[in-house]
């Protein structure tokens, strides 16, 4: 079976996320840190590291250039 070249498997996989952590991954990609997130969405440091930990088990990242790298569309710079 074939896959299609133009699917967008990044996106699938964001689509995997919950609506809290998919708040986490906007908020990263904004360049945010893990306290200001924290403060931006009432949680403590803890809770918002734990969102960031499942956001790069589910989409098979292991850093926040990682993630920059393979979820920031910079050709919109």
């Amino acid at each position: 079976m074939k896959q299609d070249k133009g699917h967008d498997h990044a996106a699938d996989a964001v689509m995997t996320l919950t609506p809290r952590e998919k708040q986490v991954f906007y908020l990263l990609l904004e360049g945010m840190k893990a306290k200001e997130i924290s403060l931006r969405m009432s949680t403590s440091v803890s809770g918002t590291n734990y969102f960031v930990k499942n956001i790069y088990r589910k989409l098979h990242v292991n850093s926040k250039p990682e993630l920059l790298l393979r979820y920031f569309d910079f050709r919109q710079l």
